[in-house]
């Protein structure tokens, strides 16, 4: 097992995976790590759905790329390619990956989404700890109230989309670190 800072240090986003399916006991241990994440006054407000179907994961593809491509956001990006992959009618938003984890957070719960952040962020960690790549599915929040996109992402009543990402084993090593800019901190002593 890696050393913690070096997971934290090499983790990246994972955009290319093989076709090899990530295992059943994988995914639950990466849930069960999930759910060890911080949450407000012990609520564990989270559902979890995993979808391995490629076809359910196809037919969300094409219910989600109208909705992001009509909800004005493609108009506001800046990323060089971005822009004319999401107009491509073949674009993935999975990336291909052989499974999503869906995290819905219950509606009644103060703190929910943030607490469903930080098991998502485990989930994160943890998956690269064990050599599997993920990505965060932030494109799928556009259809976060869509009846269809919440009916196949299983999403139980009371609870709605919190955080999603896919996992897979990473087609290729992503490149090193990203550039992150120094923090403001204000030191008050």
């Amino acid at each position: 097992m890696p050393d913690f800072f070096d997971v934290i240090k090499t983790r990246r986003t994972v955009r290319s995976y093989t076709d090899e399916p990530v295992s059943e006991q994988d995914l639950r241990e990466l849930i069960d790590l999930a759910t060890l994440a911080p949450t407000g006054m012990n609520l564990q407000p989270w559902a979890f759905t995993v979808i391995t179907d490629r076809q359910t994961l196809d037919t969300l593809n094409a219910r989600v790329l109208p909705v992001l491509r009509s909800s004005g956001f493609l108009e506001s990006i800046q990323i060089e390619g971005l822009k004319q992959a999401l107009n491509d009618p073949a674009h993935d938003i999975f990336h291909r990956a052989p499974a999503l984890v869906v995290i819905a957070g219950n509606k009644q719960a103060p703190g929910a989404m943030i607490d469903c952040q930080l098991a998502a962020e485990n989930l994160f960690l943890a998956a690269h700890a064990k050599g599997l790549g993920t990505c965060y599915m932030g494109f799928l929040m556009f259809g976060r109230d869509d009846l269809e996109v919440c009916s196949l992402l299983r999403i139980p009543e009371g609870y709605e989309l919190m955080a999603a990402a896919v996992v897979g084993h990473p087609a290729t090593a992503p490149a090193g670190p990203p550039h992150r800019n120094p923090p403001r901190i204000e030191w008050v002593r």
